[in-house]
């Protein structure tokens, strides 16, 4: 009966070790159960939803150049940098500006600072702030911001790396120049614009602003360069605010 018993015995062990691996190993060794991971594409740029893509940026910028300022740059020979800001950073930005208060002198002259406003309802993607170089031209740099949505552009102004000599013209010249560029270039009619002479600033660059016809809002500041005898720069809207209360 012992014997029989440890027959039996065996006999089940067997049967575990060697006729059920198919149930014990219904799962192949080299099948892993996960689910599948799909392997996108990596972008280097980021990008987001609602707001031009960084290569839009870069050719917007480049076609700036060339409508504005007249300056032909080849977009295989332009550096970029590229910054974005959004509309919260914006209202911040705003915001300390505008906490400037009091007088201040600029080139010798004293002046009373005023109190604008600006709608940023159509910034609602933020801002593109971009600066470009071109290797045919290292001397010179671009400093463009446009509406993140739409690409309008707010800004952009030419600067020179190293220092140039002032020759100074009438007063006039520059205040022709300036209507010319806005009637060419601007927004607005300039038969809608005041050009608020006492709020120039005068210096290697002038500055020159224009408010709507009520004097409530900022719509433009046009930039002209004495060495070049030409306009190297504008800001309109919320962008010639905050040039206009930076310096404040």
């Amino acid at each position: 009966m012992r014997k029989y018993m440890m027959l039996l015995l065996y006999s089940a062990t067997l049967v575990l070790l060697t006729g059920c691996q198919g149930w014990f190993n219904s799962i192949p060794k080299d099948t892993v159960m996960i689910k599948k991971i799909v392997q996108e594409h990596k972008n280097s740029e980021i990008e987001y939803e609602g707001v031009l893509s960084q290569d839009a940026v870069k050719t917007l910028s480049v076609q700036a150049v060339d409508k504005f300022l007249n300056k032909k740059l080849a977009l295989d020979h332009v550096q970029f940098e590229i910054m974005a800001v959004d509309q919260n950073k914006l209202k911040e930005l705003l915001k300390e500006t505008s906490q400037v208060a009091g007088p201040v002198v600029v080139e010798g002259m004293s002046q009373q600072r005023m109190q604008f406003t600006s709608d940023i309802q159509a910034i609602t993607g933020g801002l593109y702030y971009v600066t470009l170089t071109s290797s045919e031209v290292p001397e010179e740099s671009y400093d463009i911001v446009l509406n993140a949505k739409n690409g309008d552009v707010l800004k952009i102004l030419r600067s020179y790396r190293e220092s140039r000599a002032m020759s100074r013209y009438s007063e006039k010249k520059v205040f022709d120049l300036t209507d010319h560029f806005v009637e060419e270039h601007g927004s607005y009619p300039l038969t809608e614009l005041t050009l608020q002479l006492d709020m120039t600033r005068w210096g290697s660059n002038v500055e020159l602003y224009y408010t709507s016809k009520d004097n409530k809002t900022l719509k433009y500041c046009v930039v002209v360069n004495y060495s070049s005898n030409a306009v190297v720069g504008f800001s309109k809207d919320v962008m010639a605010l905050l040039s206009y209360n930076s310096k404040l």
